[in-house]
């Protein structure tokens, strides 16, 4: 347990430790001079910190995930987004198994943080198919219920179950699913802002989860290739 404590605080680079300042600094900066709520606040720096802890490799992340989960949800069902909602209280339940495994294959190199691994193509073709069969049924139980802008909150709900499954397997090919998910968050939650009815802080967390998930999605190739060329010699 000390060790997996240690591995916590190596394997950082100067950029990285910059970026995850500037992230948090910039989201309670502009949050309190929007005059957002401290809920607010609170879910957008969780939110962020378990994002990159967890791009990182590290364990830590699901601590914050603990927190942000329960605090997203509140603010997703007062904006009408029930499908987000739902989705974090799903996220909450999955962060305990998802800290049993990743303490099960931590790795002792600091850079890559986890034994990381990535889908074969029939399974990468089996989880897109599952994707698009589980979006259309959710999209229509969603506008039937008078959700807000239903196939946006659809999407980002399957796609995110799944991302989150692959987050607990430590495959690659979550961050390929979290950047599209970011990207229709980013839209749903201005729209939101835009309409009086969302919170500034969390629109602000998702155009930087867009950034930071690039980021890690090219992390994680560059870790998987340097494996591979280990392997060959």
């Amino acid at each position: 347990m000390k060790n997996i404590l240690i591995l916590q605080f190596k394997g950082w680079r100067l950029p990285e430790v910059a970026w995850l300042t500037f992230s948090i600094a910039s989201i309670t900066a502009l949050s309190i001079y929007w005059g957002d709520t401290t809920i607010g606040i609170i879910a957008a720096v969780t939110g962020m910190a378990y994002t990159v802890l967890a791009g990182k490799g590290k364990v830590s992340c699901f601590l914050f995930g603990i927190v942000n989960t329960p605090l997203y949800a509140y603010i997703a069902f007062k904006s009408g987004y029930y499908g987000d909602f739902a989705l974090n209280a799903y996220y909450f339940a999955m962060m305990f198994p998802g800290l049993a495994a990743w303490l099960k294959n931590t790795s002792t190199d600091c850079e890559e943080g986890i034994k990381r691994t990535k889908l074969s193509n029939k399974n990468r073709l089996i989880l897109t198919v599952s994707c698009i069969a589980g979006i259309i049924p959710l999209w229509a139980a969603l506008h039937f219920l008078g959700g807000a802008r239903p196939f946006c909150d659809s999407a980002t709900n399957v796609l995110s179950i799944a991302a989150m499954i692959l987050t607990v397997r430590r495959a690659i090919e979550e961050w390929i699913l979290w950047i599209i998910v970011n990207a229709i968050e980013v839209f749903m939650w201005y729209k939101a802002w835009s309409a009086g009815n969302g919170s500034i802080s969390i629109l602000l967390m998702w155009l930087l989860f867009l950034v930071n998930g690039i980021y890690l999605l090219s992390l994680w190739i560059r870790i998987d290739r340097k494996k591979i060329a280990r392997r060959r010699w």
